[in-house]
Order: structure tokens, then sequence, then C-alpha cells
């Protein structure tokens, strides 16, 4: 009989430097202990579930920007998209890139937290991080995989072009990269092979290029300008006159349009 304490689950943050640690505070190899501890608010749900939930999604979005869970289901389910992949998407770079270690974040096998509709927590499986491997094809498949299904569950409950929430994810793995820098003397192809013309397959890369600097008309704007590819659709729901500081949007803008906004204060 083995009377050895049962292995409590790590985070993903104890496997990080600790300038990359905080983004991975709430990401999960197994279940943690007090898992089903948690508030009356939060529910842990199967990831590939995802599209169950779509109410308490909306519900939570129309509560935070305003605007009418149905009318504005699209641009409310982009904006939570926004918080999803700040979750998940820190787990898949800092895995693959710093780690150099395929991350399984498989949708089948994720399980995610919703507290009041927003996405709390991920638990990914024990057994989730992979040996170290050099290919960036094999180190970020899960994270690629990953997106692809959620993706395509948030897609599928408005009517809204998948090519934005890509967008969305896109915009963020740039930063990401920027902020995570390789180990030293390692090769940093990574911006390359992730916002290539083509994915692993020989497909259209859906991340092709999310971002481009490009000199702005106006003088208001910085110069160059980081324009994401797609804008977010932020805009349609009412009440919400304020651009994000890479909306392509922004570039279309007369100067009296671009002096209401805060980006250029």
């Amino acid at each position: 009989m083995n009377d050895a304490p049962a292995r409590a689950a790590p985070r993903l943050a104890d496997f990080a430097p600790a300038a990359i640690a905080p983004y991975l505070e709430h990401v999960w190899l197994g279940v943690p202990d007090d898992a089903d501890k948690a508030a009356d608010d939060a529910v842990r749900i199967p990831l590939s579930s995802l599209g169950d939930h779509r109410d308490a999604l909306l519900a939570a979005m129309a509560g935070h920007f305003g605007g009418d869970a149905e009318l504005h289901a699209r641009a409310l389910l982009s904006q939570w998209s926004k918080y999803y992949f700040g979750l998940a998407a820190p787990a898949g770079v800092v895995a693959a890139r710093l780690l150099r270690r395929p991350l399984d974040m498989s949708p089948e096998r994720a399980q995610l937290v919703l507290r009041a509709g927003m996405p709390a927590a991920l638990h990914f499986p024990a057994d989730a991080l992979k040996d170290p491997v050099d290919d960036p094809a094999l180190r970020y498949a899960g994270l690629i995989a990953h997106l692809h299904g959620v993706i395509g569950m948030l897609a599928g409950m408005t009517k809204i072009a998948p090519r934005v929430l890509w967008s969305n994810v896109g915009n963020l793995l740039d930063y990401l990269l920027g902020q995570c820098p390789p180990p030293p003397g390692v090769r940093d192809d990574d911006a390359a092979w992730l916002f290539g013309p083509v994915d692993a397959a020989g497909e259209p890369n859906p991340l092709r290029m999310p971002v481009r600097e490009t000199t702005p008309r106006s003088a208001l704007l910085p110069n160059p300008f980081r324009a994401r590819r797609v804008c977010c659709v932020r805009y349609e729901i009412p009440g919400e006159t304020q651009l994000c500081a890479s909306c392509p949007l922004l570039l279309t803008m007369r100067d009296d349009e671009l002096a209401l906004q805060d980006v250029i204060r």
C-alpha cells in the first residue's frame, strides 16, 4: 500500500520565468485540489461543451459592455473571446516558446472554469506538457488545434466571421511573442512560422500577418502605426465609441474624429 500523499496539480506558472508567471496563475496541469470549492457563481465545464453556455457568455458581456445580448451577439462574443484568449494563449506561447515543449490543449481533454459567464481558469490534463522539440510545427500544434476548436465553437454561436476571432488572438500572440523572447542561443523563427501565409498542412493560415506597421494619414496617430488586420467590431455595441489602440478603423478617421479617441491622448 502506498501511503505517499497525492501530488497537487501544478500551475503552468510553476514552469515559467517570474516575469511571465502572472499570466498563468489560473492555468493548471491537472485539476487543483480545491477545484470543487468554487464560488457560487462558478462552474467547471468540459471545454468542448462551451457552446452549451452561450447564454451565460452573452449575459456576462452584456452586463460588462451593455447592449442587447441577441442584437449585439457577434460584437459581444468577440469581446468575450479576448478574455478567453488572454487565459489560453499565454499557456501555449510559454510552453512552446520558452519551455520548447508541446502542450496538449485539446478542447476534448480540457476543462474551463466559468465564473458568472467569464473565463476564470483552465485545467489541462496532468500529462499535457510533452517532451521538448525544436520544430515549431510540433511545439505549437496543441495551441493551433485549440484555437481551431474554440473559434469554431464561438463562431457557431452567432453570425461572426471566424477571421474576426483569429484576429483577436493573433493580435495577442504578436504581443506575447514580443514579451517572451526565446531562450538564449535559440533560433527565433516562431513568428515567421505562426504568422506565415500557410499553416502546417499547407492551407491558408488564419493567423497570417495579424498586425502590420503602417504610415498613418494623420499626424495624430503614432508613426509607424501598429494596425490589426481585422477590426474586433466592438464599435457595434451601443455606447462603445472608443476604439482599441491598434484598430484599423483609426486609419480611416478624419482628424476631428480622431480627436475624440482616448488612444491619441
